[in-house]
């Protein structure tokens, strides 16, 4: 009884069209499938005399031994193949960024702008370079042509000088705090 049930379930699924198109396009594909298992079939059968032959498998051995190949080695390497993806996104990503570059430094009209706007940008930081180094000449000529003796008392009048008690607190701050940073 259990079998005729069985025999009218498989006859009610063959009824079925989308289990009809699958067993046809099942029979055009099986010279494909059984040409894909004997390959597999050929790599393990491969496989298996391979570990079966032991010259073969202790050459290997002894390959491996004059290596710094082990478990470790293996995991950074499977680790590296996961990220292959990632790298090779950034790898296109400075390829094209080096090509670029390389357009631009073959573009006379390109290297021209970007001189030009690094003129800009460099203008009021080689003002304010230029004006420390004339306020350094200056103070230099004035110290060198001094011929006035500094007393002491000279000394405490500067030390009510406003801009030298802020001077003079960066200086103690810098003798506070250089004992703590080494």
């Amino acid at each position: 009884m259990a079998g005729q049930n069985v025999q009218s379930d498989w006859k009610e699924s063959l009824k079925q069209p989308e289990v009809q198109e699958s067993l046809r396009t099942l029979v055009e594909r099986l010279p494909d499938l059984v040409e894909s298992l004997e390959k597999v079939d050929e790599a393990v059968s491969f496989g298996r005399n391979v570990m079966n032959d032991k010259q073969t498998m202790e050459e290997l051995k002894n390959r491996l031994e004059y290596t710094n190949v082990d478990l470790d080695t293996l995991e950074a390497g499977l680790k590296l193949l996961e990220k292959l993806p990632k790298l090779l996104e950034l790898v296109e990503k400075l390829e094209t960024a080096v090509e670029f570059i390389e357009n631009v430094l073959k573009d006379q009209e390109s290297l021209e702008y970007l001189q030009d706007s690094a003129k800009t940008y460099m203008e009021p930081v080689q003002k304010r370079v230029d004006d420390g180094v004339n306020f350094w000449k200056e103070v230099q000529a004035k110290a060198e042509s001094n011929q006035q003796h500094i007393s002491i008392f000279t000394v405490l009048k500067w030390m009510k000088d406003p801009n030298v008690q802020k001077g003079l607190s960066y200086v103690q701050a810098f003798i506070d705090t250089m004992p703590k940073s080494r």
